[in-house]
């Protein structure tokens, strides 16, 4: 996807005033719009209720998941229009492939999206937007006064594939093999070239391929710790007037290949990596609530549960939290389980309500244990690092010493007599001959 200037059409057919219309005079008894409850500014036009149903639910989900990453509040600023064109909708005959305009509607941008219900990648496409109006929020300031000089294209492709990609599973590994299959083969793009793709290919297998890559590169953006707050760092400063490069965020070129031949991604293992779990616990810790009297959706943590009211809407959400929680204390890193099963603990103390000060503590020493065990995570790798800088390449094998060691002592011990080892030699002589 390209977006060079403020209005670009995309394989957009037929499109009037901004919008998709029927035949002149045509009637559409059958097409209806929905609007999604927690978001109005999304909406969703179908003959079929559920294919909206599914679209809407999709906007609350990507923005559930990228909230607390990109750090956007509650309200969705760019409205986003879909419409999803099934085969007994008028437009159908004339709507055979993905369309997608940028417009300007009441001084502020829009994305309308168009598409056949029978288009393979639709979910990918619908998603596209969601995720691209939500970038839009962290590189356009509010009082941002768009026109026809406005750009779109400062949002990277790669950042959009890439974040896209991040809110997905991906069960069969496909991710992983594509790109694993390039390392080895010595096709994988360079840094330089993933950041200056400026559209996503219509062919299904090279978009396949971009996208492995942009994912690549985002996962390692986007680790906890340094890394993440770097990437958050990098993303507040874009709607100041010195927005900051995030070249300073990417690894070296030798790194990056490293990366792709390393990176610990989602996949079949049974266990997580300390990698992987610190991902899960990390989108584990936020959760959305309609709570009563809010006009918008809040988005809370595991660390402020103590100071939500003892609702049913909260007691709903904890309770379907501390199942997530189990399922990822069956699989998580050993160093892990201890700090999930305290949060565990705690939100059963929140639910059971018998002893709000004890649960408190709970949910203090889970933090507390969490950053610990972050901080000396960071400690070992910056010592792995320093030792693969500072060891002497000189030597044969890093455990050249090790197997050295025994030859010395032997050698120490060849000067000193043993008297005692001398006469259990001569016993053991004189019993073998017989004596």
């Amino acid at each position: 996807m390209n977006w060079p200037a403020l209005l670009l059409w995309l394989l957009a057919p037929f499109v009037v005033a901004g919008r998709l219309l029927a035949d002149d005079g045509a009637v559409v008894p059958t097409v209806s719009t929905t609007a999604s409850q927690t978001y109005p500014q999304v909406t969703c036009t179908s003959t079929d209720p559920a294919i909206c149903a599914d679209a809407l639910q999709l906007a609350e989900d990507t923005r559930y998941q990228l909230a607390p990453l990109l750090k956007l509040g509650p309200v969705w600023r760019f409205p986003v229009r879909i419409h999803v064109v099934t085969p007994d909708d008028p437009l159908s005959a004339r709507v055979h492939e993905e369309g997608v305009a940028a417009i300007i509607v009441d001084k502020t941008m829009e994305i309308d999206l168009v598409l056949p219900s029978s288009d393979p990648e639709a979910r990918e496409a619908i998603q596209r937007q969601y995720v691209t109006a939500m970038l839009w929020e962290k590189f356009f300031a509010p009082d941002q006064v768009f026109d026809s000089q406005t750009h779109l294209d400062v949002v990277p492709i790669w950042l959009i594939e890439g974040l896209r990609e991040w809110l997905n599973e991906d069960p069969d590994c496909v991710r992983e093999a594509v790109v694993k299959r390039a390392a080895l083969c010595g096709r994988a793009p360079t840094l330089a070239e993933i950041t200056g793709w400026h559209e996503l290919s219509s062919d299904r297998l090279y978009g396949l391929w971009q996208r492995a890559f942009c994912y690549y590169l985002v996962n390692s953006l986007v680790k906890v710790g340094p890394h993440r707050a770097n990437f958050q760092q990098w993303l507040a400063s874009l709607p100041g007037a010195n927005p900051a490069s995030p070249n300073y965020l990417f690894p070296t070129e030798s790194d990056w290949q490293r990366e792709l031949f390393q990176s610990p991604e989602r996949s079949l293992e049974l266990v997580y990596t300390w990698e992987q779990t610190a991902d899960q616990l990390d989108e584990s810790q936020t959760f959305a609530l309609a709570l009563p009297g809010e006009k918008n959706v809040v988005i809370r943590t595991l660390d402020d549960v103590s100071s939500l009211p003892h609702d049913q809407v909260v007691l709903e959400a904890i309770d379907q939290k501390t199942r997530v929680l189990i399922n990822l204390e069956l699989r998580a890193h050993v160093s892990w389980r201890p700090i999930i099963a305290l949060y565990r603990f705690a939100l059963a103390g929140y639910i059971a309500n018998k002893d709000p000060v004890q649960t408190q503590q709970l949910f203090e020493e889970a933090h507390q244990r969490r950053e610990a065990e972050i901080a000396n995570h960071q400690k070992i790798i910056d010592y792995v690092n320093w030792f693969q800088v500072t060891h002497d390449d000189n030597s044969t094998s890093h455990f050249s010493s090790y197997f050295s060691l025994a030859d010395e002592l032997d050698r120490a011990q060849a000067t000193r007599p043993n008297p005692i080892r001398t006469s259990l030699l001569q016993v053991e002589s004189q019993f073998s001959s017989g004596n």
